[in-house]
This record gives structure tokens, sequence and C-alpha cells, in this order.
């Protein structure tokens, strides 16, 4: 079996996204869906010194249009890159890893990428180069898939084109998903149960929801054990519906 997952390219993924790409085969960078302010694209939660959280986020040129994920170019003319940097060293330094995942992170940051995915993708890879994930990650504007109206067959093609036989998902707990596609097709879906993991975090009472970064600070390269062991993946029912729509991280 070839489990593909597929995602929207958040900047600065956090611990669910991570272990859904860890139990993967190949991911699909989705970055033809569409760029979206209010979802985790361009932003992502760190924890802080006073024992809360504060947003990094990457500043983008809007055009007024609507635009898809690989078009979105950075806003180059603010210096976000020094101050992303300035904060993971000092409200991070303490931590068991700071100084190699700080290292990988300043690289990744002194590439200056015109396009948001890019950055976005750079810095994704090499945290799991870091973690020794042998995931192979590719984009879906590079793969020859058919782009249908309806979503899930949109995914079902993705998931053929990537030489994928089977889906991870984790959209299952979140909004009214139809898999009855991937049922006809005789390609199992397979929905993440995820347990935010708890662990030494710094500064004050711990607090979920954070870019895996925090995880990896403590954590070092035995964090891909509290990653997989966040997650299990059981077979979705054709149709899961949920009232309540959120937002996919």
């Amino acid at each position: 079996m070839t489990a593909v997952s597929i995602h929207q390219p958040n900047f600065l993924p956090w611990t669910k996204l991570m272990a859904k790409i860890a139990a993967s085969d190949v991911h699909v960078v989705y970055d033809t869906a569409q760029y979206t302010r209010s979802e985790f694209h361009a932003r992502q939660r760190m924890k802080n010194q006073a024992g809360g959280t504060s947003w990094l986020s990457v500043p983008v040129a809007h055009t007024g249009d609507r635009q898809w994920l690989h078009e979105v170019r950075i806003d180059q003319r603010q210096n976000w890159q020094r101050g992303h940097l300035k904060h993971l060293k000092v409200h991070y330094r303490s931590t068991p890893h700071f100084d190699e995942l700080y290292a990988l992170v300043q690289q990744v940051y002194r590439r200056a990428h015109e396009h948001l995915v890019d950055h976005n993708l750079d810095l994704m890879t090499s945290l799991c180069g870091y973690l020794d994930l042998p995931t192979r990650i590719v984009r879906a504007s590079g793969l020859d898939a058919a782009e249908p109206e309806d979503r899930q067959e949109r995914l079902l093609e993705l998931v053929r084109a990537a030489g994928g036989d089977a889906h991870l998902t984790s959209s299952g707990s979140t909004y009214e998903v139809d898999w009855s596609p991937f049922h006809r097709a005789g390609v199992p879906v397979l929905e993440q149960h995820f347990e935010h993991p708890v662990y030494a975090q710094p500064h004050g009472e711990f607090v979920p929801g954070l870019g895996v970064l925090d995880l990896l600070f403590v954590q070092g390269r035995s964090a891909i054990r509290t990653i997989h062991a966040s997650s299990r993946f059981e077979s979705a029912a054709a149709s899961v519906a949920n009232p309540q729509r959120s937002v996919v991280r």
C-alpha cells in the first residue's frame, strides 16, 4: 500500500500535520488551493517567555484578487525574517536542542524565497530531513492530475497522480466529508485520530497547537517518537458529517 496525504502548505506546520506527513509514503503539498488569510498559510503561534503565545507571520503581497497558493508572493519590503529569528532566539535559547534547530531554520530564512509556498515547503522539508522522515513530498501543481469540480474527486485524482492507492486524512473530524468517490474507486481512506502530546514545554503551563518547532526544540530528533505516538489512522466511513465546520490545520 502507498499511502498519500494531502494538505495545504501551511507555514511552520503543527504537530498534527507533521504526524500525518510522518505516517505517509507520499505527501502532496496542495498548492493549487486558494490562499486564505484566516488559515495558517502565512502564520503560526509559538511560545513566549511570559507563558503565552505570539504569532509569527510571513507578510504577503496582496493583489486584491483571489490567489492560488502557488501564486502568492512574499512582501519583501518588511524585514520579517529578522523578527522571526529574534523571537526564536529570545524565547527558546534555553531549550535543549536550540542550537542545532536554530541553525537549520536560519539557513532556510537566508534563502530569501520569492513565493510563500517555496518558503513554507523549504522549512517543512528541512524539518522532515532533521527527523529522518522518508516521506516523499511533491507539489499538486507539479502533478499531472485532472481537476474535477467536486473536491473529493480532486483529492482522489491527486492521490492517483502521486502513485497512491490509499489516502490519509485529518478532514473527517472537522467538517462534512463525502468519501464515496474514494470508496467507489476502491481507494481506502484512513482518518487521523490525534491526541496532542504534552511535553516539557518552556515558560509556564503547557499550550497546545503551536508550531512543531516548539516540540523539536525540547526533544530534538527523538521527537519523531512523540509525533508518531500522537496519532492513529482508522478507516473512514463513506460519509462523515459534523455540523460545526472549522479551519482544517
